[in-house]
């Protein structure tokens, strides 16, 4: 298996090479493609980055555990994500930002806006980034042991390796180098994991699997009203998350950026969408459910979609597999190399030719640390719980910045302050578990940022309208009509895939969706 990993490293390196050729020495040219980026290949780069070594393995434990309405965990997201294409995308495209936190200059304008625009590059860029890279390497380095076999120093040893490879590309090139290797390693990934889908498809009775683990909606133990208020009702609105932050942010935003036009950002965030959500993980929903089957009786969950793979696959086809993986996670890390470096370049009040010395060794300071932190992460789902609770109600701020005046940098302090200290008060002093931590602590956040904006001054008017005079907000009824369509096509063909899978053919709500897919998509023109 290690020549075929040598081999591919020599593959991302020359990739990497020959993705240098359109960067260029400047800050917009490294970080954003010099906003020359295809909507298509934008998108393909989202979807390349949100596939994470361990998404199999976290898919396949939730719907062991809880059966395929366990997702709704992360589907509710769908919702906020459909909100971003429709309003936000061409909002932040029109703004000419290149990072989440450069919006605030252009928002307030003053001196405590240039501030905190530097603290939250460094809190994003530095400590959230390193959580999430964290978190990645511990996975990789659970598969090499687990899948592979290593021993635990092989395996850290050869995350190494894979680390400065890594590096290496993405600092000859910049984003286009990270996008071009990315579009390789989805590929890679996509194939081998839908190799394995067709192997369970064609070997395993799919009738044999228990009738609730098909089940799309959630009830039962542990889905009570609690639940599904905070998945349903705040979630996909308050909390960021990588990936799906509320109106859009984080690498996502870095992707809609470098396209040419506010319609290429709205297109590149529609197709991620529907990739992300409904097209990709019917592979891993497959095994999951298969595996319910073939292993009725482990416990150790997360580990059925290695067993799977080694049940089912051919020695060689199982290398195929680990290629895919170790092409999801370089194309993770990656991309939070060079996003979190793009925040020390863009934001920390630096000139061009400095910003950009100041990028390259930021990257290479989180590839570092980001195997410094390994040990420190002893669960993923520690940290993934950390991130939507110590942002809950943040979304708040992010959504109405666009659309209402009165907010201020103090509300936008808030909103980064109040939900650590209502993490602290309600998760970690009162002991709560989620649903209700969770909903505590959006309440406090949000009624913290209503008093704050309520006792102090709003934006000037003239800094207000020449905000508005730059992005044109808008929410009308069309624009209302359009998100509710994006939902409703994007949940039909992710059920109707999954209706696929249970009964083969053609369901007839794979075709709507298809059709609402395509009208959406017409509309959004």
């Amino acid at each position: 298996m290690l020549w075929a990993l040598g081999g591919y490293f020599l593959l991302s390196l020359a990739v990497g090479w020959w993705g240098r050729r359109r960067a260029q020495g400047t800050v917009e040219g490294y970080f954003a493609a010099g906003r020359r980026l295809p909507w298509g290949l934008a998108a393909l780069s989202m979807v390349a980055t949100t596939f994470a070594v361990d998404t199999p393995l976290a898919i396949t434990e939730y719907v062991r555990q809880g059966g395929l309405a366990a997702n709704w965990r992360w589907w509710n997201m769908l919702i906020g994500g459909m909100l971003s294409v429709v309003v936000f995308a061409p909002l932040w495209r029109r703004s000419g930002v290149l990072t989440d936190s450069e919006i605030l200059s252009l928002r307030y304008g003053d001196r405590p806006a240039e501030i905190l625009r530097a603290f939250r590059a460094l809190w994003l860029g530095g400590f959230i980034n390193l959580i999430i890279l964290g978190w990645v390497q511990a996975a990789m380095q659970t598969v090499l042991e687990a899948f592979v076999g290593l021993s635990s120093q092989t395996a850290y040893l050869l995350l190494i390796v894979s680390t400065l490879v890594t590096l290496v590309y993405t600092l000859i090139g910049g984003l286009w180098s990270v996008v071009w290797t990315d579009v390789v390693q989805f590929i890679l990934a996509l194939s081998s994991t839908t190799l394995l889908m067709v192997r369970v498809l064609t070997q395993v009775d799919m009738t044999r699997i228990p009738s609730e683990a098909w089940r799309l909606f959630p009830s039962g133990e542990g889905w009570g009203v609690m639940v599904l208020l905070a998945l349903m009702g705040f979630q996909w609105w308050a909390s960021w998350y990588p990936g799906a932050e509320p109106a859009g942010g984080g690498y996502i935003l870095q992707r809609m950026a470098s396209t040419p036009s506010p319609s290429a950002a709205q297109k590149a965030l529609a197709l991620f969408q529907i990739l992300h959500y409904a097209v990709r993980p019917i592979t891993w929903y497959a095994v999951a459910l298969a595996s319910l089957v073939v292993l009725p009786d482990l416990r150790d969950h997360k580990a059925a979609y290695l067993l799977m793979a080694k049940h089912f696959l051919s020695p060689a086809e199982q290398i195929m597999l680990l290629v895919g993986l170790t092409g999801a996670y370089m194309s993770t890390i990656s991309t939070h190399f060079n996003w979190g470096a793009s925040y020390i370049a863009r934001d920390l009040g630096l000139p061009e030719e400095k910003a950009l010395r100041a990028g390259l060794w930021s990257t290479i300071a989180l590839a570092i640390l980001s195997l410094l932190v390994v040990p420190f992460i002893s669960s993923v789902a520690g940290a993934w719980n950390f991130l939507l609770e110590s942002g809950a109600g943040t979304g708040f701020v992010l959504i109405l910045r666009w659309f209402w005046r009165r907010l201020s940098i103090w509300s936008e302090i808030t909103a980064l302050l109040a939900p650590m200290v209502g993490y602290l008060i309600f998760r970690v002093a009162a002991e709560w578990e989620f649903p209700q931590s969770y909903i505590a602590t959006v309440v406090f956040t949000v009624g913290a940022i209503l008093l704050v904006t309520w006792i102090g001054r709003g934006t000037s008017p003239e800094k207000w309208e020449a905000f508005y005079a730059k992005v044109q907000p808008t929410f009308t009824l069309k624009q209302m009509g359009l998100w509710l369509l994006g939902i409703a096509a994007g949940y039909a063909i992710t059920f109707g895939l999954i209706e696929w899978l249970r009964e083969g053919g053609i369901p007839w709500l794979l075709g709507a969706g298809i059709a609402g897919m395509a009208a959406f998509f017409q509309f959004l023109r």
